[in-house]
């Protein structure tokens, strides 16, 4: 029978209809597991990336840090020393006195007619070259200057208030000596205007130097030398016993130590102490203390060589001493653990009579310190090479060295030569000084 109009239409029964509403849901779990999946993955992708940068960025740390500790590579300085045992050594050289006399400079004067010398009156280059290997083979080179020089062209005098021709100076320049000190018996032969002339002339000729003073503020400034060779920085400080019976107009123009009965004795390490504490600050690895005494030729150690070098080396402020000024080779002794290089004679001089033989020799010495550049308690002396020397070769004055490998073949002759080397070596090693440490000075072998 057929429906009626007004009647309701439906699709489908009411299974049909369950069926859809499940198919539905169905499709929206679908979509949002889809969806969850998505941001899943999107948060795995988010949180590698993150991991990897960060894993960059600490293997980055990593080799930085590594880079980091990595030491850098330690910069040695050897110089000149022979067998430097450290990070840095400055090598020093040191001989005695320049002393000229009227005989010694009469030998080199310049013929006017053919002076090419900038109107020198004086060459004493041929004296002095023969050094210059030995200077070479050093880095810092100390000349002592026993005297006070004359104006350019004198007048001059000898023995016993010395003013000597200042080309002196010049051949100390061209032989290649760093530096020179200057406080001696001799130092106020001239007064203010002697003491005035050398420090002008060495001053400009490049030459370092301490010992007498035209200013009281330089008196109180220490001698410090950096090494050419990059080893470290050394100071000289150097003081006299005598000024041979003569003041000084101000105390403070001459280095001095004078003896221990002396009033002034106290004040004199005082000042030298004082100085070598400047120095330090100043930077300096290395002190050398240079004594200046006046008993003459002796082959021994006077008492107040041995009692002013004890007193110095007890303060702690000194690495090595070395003295001149007996114009004679004294004794090299180790004193608790200070070298002392108690005279070195002479360097160059006139010859003197027999009964004075050993002022006509000398000893060079070569000082070798061992150490860690900015590291003051690091330094000390490992090695001191020696070599004799003569004021004459072949009947020329010449510094000559009587080393037993003869560089510059024979002095006087080879007897006497052979003699002389074998006197000096007695006399250096009879306080004791320890061979492996203390060796003769054979240029050739090096």
């Amino acid at each position: 029978m057929p429906r009626p109009s007004s009647m309701p239409h439906h699709s489908g029964t009411p299974a049909h209809a369950a069926a859809r509403s499940r198919s539905h849901f169905a499709g929206w779990i679908a979509a949002i597991v889809a969806v969850i999946i998505v941001v899943a993955g999107l948060g795995i992708w988010v949180v590698r990336q993150g991991s990897g940068r960060q894993t960059q960025q600490l293997a980055a740390q990593t080799d930085l840090s590594k880079q980091a500790s990595v030491p850098k590579p330690v910069v040695s300085h050897h110089g000149n020393s022979p067998d430097c045992p450290d990070t840095d050594c400055i090598a020093l050289l040191v001989n005695g006195d320049l002393l000229f006399h009227p005989h010694l400079w009469q030998n080199f004067t310049v013929d006017s007619a053919t002076n090419t010398s900038n109107g020198a009156d004086f060459n004493f280059d041929p004296l002095f070259e023969p050094m210059k290997r030995y200077i070479d083979a050093s880095d810092i080179s100390v000349c002592e200057f026993e005297t006070p020089i004359a104006k350019r062209g004198g007048p001059y005098t000898g023995y016993p208030v010395f003013a000597i021709p200042p080309e002196v100076v010049d051949a100390a320049a061209k032989v290649g000596y760093t530096a020179c000190t200057h406080a001696t018996n001799h130092s106020w032969d001239q007064g203010t205007a002697g003491i005035a002339r050398l420090w002008d002339e060495l001053e400009a000729k490049g030459i370092a130097q301490t010992g007498s003073y035209k200013k009281e503020a330089d008196s109180t400034e220490p001698m410090v030398i950096n090494s050419p060779t990059g080893g470290g920085k050394l100071a000289v400080v150097t003081g006299t016993v005598s000024l041979n019976g003569m003041t000084a107009d101000h105390d403070w123009q001459v280095d001095r130590l004078r003896e221990s009965e002396d009033p002034h004795h106290r004040s004199d390490i005082d000042r030298a102490v004082a100085k070598a504490k400047a120095a330090r600050k100043q930077g300096a690895d290395v002190v050398a203390m240079a004594m200046h005494s006046v008993q003459e030729y002796l082959d021994y150690v006077d008492s107040w060589q041995q009692s002013e070098a004890h007193e110095l080396a007890d303060t702690g402020a000194f690495d090595v001493i070395y003295g001149a000024g007996c114009h004679c080779a004294q004794p090299i002794e180790k004193y608790h653990n200070t070298w002392i290089i108690y005279g070195l004679g002479n360097a160059v001089t006139v010859s003197a009579p027999a009964e004075r033989i050993v002022n006509n020799q000398g000893a060079t010495a070569r000082i070798q310190f061992a150490g860690e550049k900015g590291d003051a308690d690091s330094w000390r002396v490992n090695r001191i090479d020696w070599v004799p020397t003569a004021n004459m070769r072949q009947g020329k004055y010449r510094w000559c060295p009587i080393s037993s490998d003869k560089p510059d073949g024979v002095c006087w002759s080879d007897s006497q030569d052979a003699q002389v080397r074998q006197r000096i070596q007695k006399v250096l090693y009879s306080m004791g000084a320890d061979s492996s440490v203390v060796k003769e000075w054979k240029i050739t072998k090096e």
